[in-house]
């Protein structure tokens, strides 16, 4: 698609108005920091909005504009979310206390919560005014994350040295790392594509406020997975698959979540590289959860696994949670439900995860069976059951699990509901930054709901640009899957 100046010059004008945005926002949470208010959700509500307007309006001009226009404002945006100082959630602090944990006082995170090491509730590496802002409850929790992660707070807080801005500043650099090596990651895999799109592929990850606020800002580390995950779709698409099954381990080993796609990996290695290459991937991938475990796995008989359990399936802000709240709503008017609402929450819990289990058991079978799985199909099939797991039946949901499967949206957008869902629901999600976020229902309903109806409404076609260069692409192979 050819360059067209006038849309540079507005592309350019966008880009401006963000970066402006954007520094106001940093400037505001530097002067309010540690205290929250109904300006800060004022804030959150005028500069977020603006932001995701000027996003989804700047995406009709990003196919024809110039590449060194998109790249410049996505490294000026990309600096100034890591200059800023985390204003919403506090789980960048729990990274640091835990990361100190190891480093400092040589305990086991899975084993050992941070109130029981000895010193360490007078440290303010861990029990510190940032931490306090949502009165704590790290302190009684263990590493609910994998060993690679553990391994890589560990690292970054032993590079700190003690030192708490410099121990934050490593871990927002670390974020930044990853987010551009995502968005190179997507470049690539953009130019792999026929349409010649991998510029509306950039500008949608780079310039994305949802990104930016969730993991340069308040540094996630959904996006390692992010990016392990993308790096894997880019070695499917160049052929070379050998990789992936090792890289979806390692992602599984930052947030479990990403295990879910090993399987459809392992099925791609095999059916496209044959047995030899499959035993091996899984051997490498072995090696690497050996090597992630070893400094933890002596005192695996003391991990706190209930704990850890009850952190990863708590129902908050999920399709459970919005069932169970509104179930528990219903009691309010008719008595009788009301002593039923356990019962409900347990029964609707186990068939929302039955439902994903047979849905994903036939999505392997049906990968199994095909005699030429195609790279691009692959990757929307990824792009689905994360969005299964996520958002259907995941009891637990916070925002910042879309960055897990954003990228990989981002490749296959105009091709599936899902992908243009999640590429919707990354601007519906900025509600997240708001109060909105603890009414169950409320957010549930338009965070979500909306926009998921908005798009069948509208034939599920994400209006992002005048056109989807590789729509056609993806929709034939997938017709071609489906007739072998």
């Amino acid at each position: 698609m050819s360059e067209k100046p006038s849309d540079t010059r507005v592309l350019r004008l966008f880009g401006f108005a963000s970066l402006a945005l954007y520094v106001a926002f940093g400037a505001f949470f530097w002067t309010r920091t540690l205290k929250s208010g109904w300006t800060d959700e004022l804030v959150v509500i005028v500069i977020g909005g603006a932001l995701v307007a000027l996003y989804f309006l700047g995406a009709k001009f990003a196919a024809r504009a110039t590449t060194s226009v998109i790249v410049a404002f996505a490294v000026g945006i990309g600096v100034i979310g890591f200059l800023t100082v985390p204003f919403d959630s506090t789980d960048v602090f729990f990274y640091i206390a835990t990361g100190w944990e190891q480093a400092h006082y040589s305990s086991n995170p899975y084993s050992v919560t941070l109130r029981n090491v000895d010193g360490a509730y007078h440290d303010p590496m861990i029990n510190n005014a940032w931490m306090a802002r949502n009165r704590n409850p790290w302190l009684d929790e263990p590493m609910p994350y994998g060993f690679l992660f553990a391994l890589v707070s560990r690292t970054i807080a032993w590079l700190g040295g003690g030192k708490f801005w410099l121990t934050l500043a490593l871990l927002k650099f670390l974020n930044l790392l990853m987010h551009a090596g995502t968005a190179l990651f997507l470049w690539k895999a953009g130019k792999l594509l026929p349409g010649n799109n991998a510029k509306v592929i950039l500008y949608l990850y780079s310039w994305n406020p949802f990104v930016v606020f969730q993991y340069l800002v308040d540094v996630h580390n959904d996006i390692i997975v992010g990016f392990l995950v993308v790096m894997a779709a880019y070695l499917l698409l160049k052929d070379r698959p050998f990789w992936t099954l090792p890289l979806l381990v390692a992602a599984g080993l930052i947030k479990y979540a990403a295990l879910v796609l090993t399987p459809f990996a392992l099925v791609f290695v095999v059916r496209r590289k044959g047995w030899k290459s499959g035993v091996g991937a899984v051997l490498l991938s072995a090696a690497i959860v050996c090597a992630a475990a070893a400094p933890y796995v002596s005192q695996v008989a003391s991990f706190k696994y209930h704990l850890i359990w009850v952190q990863i399936s708590e129902s908050t802000g999920s399709l459970h949670a919005f069932m169970k709240y509104s179930f528990r709503a219903l009691g309010r008017v008719w008595a009788p439900l009301a002593n039923s609402l356990s019962t409900f929450g347990a029964v609707t819990q186990a068939a929302l995860w039955l439902i994903f289990a047979v849905f994903t058991a036939r999505e392997i079978s049906v990968c199994w069976k095909q005699s030429v799985v195609e790279p691009f199909v692959m990757i929307q099939r990824w792009t689905t059951i994360l969005f299964a797991l996520i958002f259907v039946a995941s009891s637990q949901f916070y925002a910042w699990y879309i960055g897990m499967m954003f990228p990989l949206a981002i490749l296959t957008r105009g091709t599936t509901l899902v992908a243009d869902c999640v590429i919707a629901l990354s601007g519906a999600h900025m509600l997240s930054f708001t109060f909105l976020r603890r009414k169950a229902i409320g957010y549930f309903l338009l965070a979500t709901s909306v926009p998921v109806v908005y798009l069948l409404a509208q034939g599920h076609r994400m209006l992002l640009t005048s056109s989807h260069p590789h729509t056609s692409y993806g929709r034939r192979t997938a017709r071609l899957q489906a007739s072998r």
